[in-house]
């Protein structure tokens, strides 16, 4: 999502209610496996598409979020025609330094979840808005300490589709997530179709 529509999206929110936390009641389990090669090109596609080629930095969850595909915002149409892999219940892998050069030309960095919570509590548009400051320059902060967090990727039995969500938190009412469907062809990935998505 680009910085203006975030922009906009901040203003209107000021009067709206803020999106509840979602609870993780069982903490996951994490695979001791590194990413495969296909793992980590459906990451640098739909990371591609996130940043669009700017070269801020963004802090990137070492962990990933497990497969959740009750999420109300999922589009359950687009597994229509797909046999997906079963995969473990709440597992989840770690970004390895050397995993950055294959993630993209972004400027990544890697931080622990729980620690850049704190930050971008810190840096919370909403609040900087309300205490004065200009809406460009709260917004600009706000990304700057926001969180992008990846999914676990669900292939299908077949490995030529994956579905993988993604979500990306800067504040109360600044964030935002989707899942998309990718599709390898000739050896190739690329997104397919969007399978929902929430703003905040």
């Amino acid at each position: 999502m680009r910085f203006s529509t975030c922009v906009s999206l901040l203003a209107l929110a000021a009067v709206g209610s803020a999106t509840a936390q979602q609870a993780v009641d069982v903490k996951p389990k994490v695979s001791d496996n590194s990413f495969t090669s296909d793992q980590l090109a459906v990451y640098r596609v739909v990371l591609a598409s996130w940043y669009q080629g700017d070269k801020k930095a963004i802090n990137l969850a070492i962990q990933t979020d497990p497969v959740n595909l009750g999420d109300d915002s999922f589009d359950k149409t687009c597994l229509k025609g797909l046999a997906l892999e079963k995969t473990a219940e709440g597992e989840v892998h770690r970004f390895r330094v050397e995993d950055l050069a294959q993630l993209g030309n972004a400027n990544f960095r890697l931080v622990d979840p729980e620690s850049q919570a704190k930050e971008v509590r810190e840096n919370d548009p909403g609040i900087a808005i309300r205490e004065g400051k200009p809406v460009d320059d709260a917004v600009e902060n706000g990304f700057a300490h926001g969180l992008l967090t990846l999914g676990e990727i669900q292939f299908d039995r077949s490995h030529t589709h994956a579905l993988i969500s993604f979500r990306f938190w800067c504040g109360m009412l600044c964030g935002h997530g989707t899942t998309m469907l990718l599709e390898k062809k000739g050896g190739v990935w690329t997104r397919k179709k969007q399978c929902g998505g929430w703003v905040s």
